[in-house]
């Protein structure tokens, strides 16, 4: 019985070569053989796989289902699979698991288009959720909805603000979407980390409300 696919982030890959390692199944006797990518569950584990094969180059970390989503996608024959950990001896790979990258796709990283990683915050008031004011590109009046990649941004910010709220914690694209569509009438766009300094609230990174429901916060594809 083959191991359960499992794993925890960061994962680890080698980049090497303009690319990433890969190994070939020492008992595929295709003459083309498929390749398969090399995953670490940490750096000190990748370190001692390159060690291991004198290979040069660095580790690098996907932090979450997304990442490692996105870098699947971009992966291109001859690679179709992926062992975690493995550690080869002559005729066997001696991973925790080996799975189709096909696999992956379709049954253990199904993802949204979410621009941001979950958990985030937001604060809630006895008026509403905590919001700014300010102005769409024709200059008309609207309210943003602030929204937080970081509990203690959020904490910070309504200290600030001298805002008596609660730290609500929004841990999926369902729940943002939920909150949206309720406020869909009344706010016209979220701002992403506000800070209040000199008595004023602003965002670098603002999205419009109609843009996250209709294309960001729906399951990638």
């Amino acid at each position: 019985m083959s191991a359960p696919i499992q794993w925890e982030y960061p994962v680890y890959l080698i980049a090497h070569g303009g690319g990433y390692t890969s190994i070939v199944d020492p008992q595929d006797t295709d003459e083309q053989p498929q390749h398969i990518l090399t995953t670490h569950s940490s750096e000190s584990v990748a370190l001692s796989f390159m060690q291991q094969f004198a290979i040069i180059g660095e580790p690098r970390q996907l932090n979450n289902d997304r990442e490692f989503r996105w870098f699947l996608k971009s992966l291109k024959l001859p690679v179709t699979k992926v062992a975690y950990d493995p550690q080869p001896v002559e005729f066997d790979i001696n991973a925790k698991w080996v799975s189709s990258i096909k696999r992956l796709l379709e049954d253990f990283l199904i993802v949204d288009n979410s621009p941001w990683n979950y958990p985030v915050f937001v604060v809630e008031t006895e008026e509403g959720f905590s919001s700014i004011s300010g102005n769409d590109e024709n200059g008309a009046s609207i309210t943003l909805l602030n929204l937080f990649t970081e509990e203690e941004k959020a904490k910070a910010y309504a200290k600030k603000q001298e805002e008596s709220g609660k730290v609500i914690t929004l841990h999926n694209m369902e729940h943002v979407r939920e909150i949206l569509l309720g406020l869909r009438q009344s706010v016209s766009a979220v701002a992403m980390d506000p800070v209040f300094e000199e008595n004023e609230s602003s965002s670098q990174y603002c999205i419009g409300v109609d843009a996250l429901l209709d294309k960001y916060l729906v399951l990638d594809q």
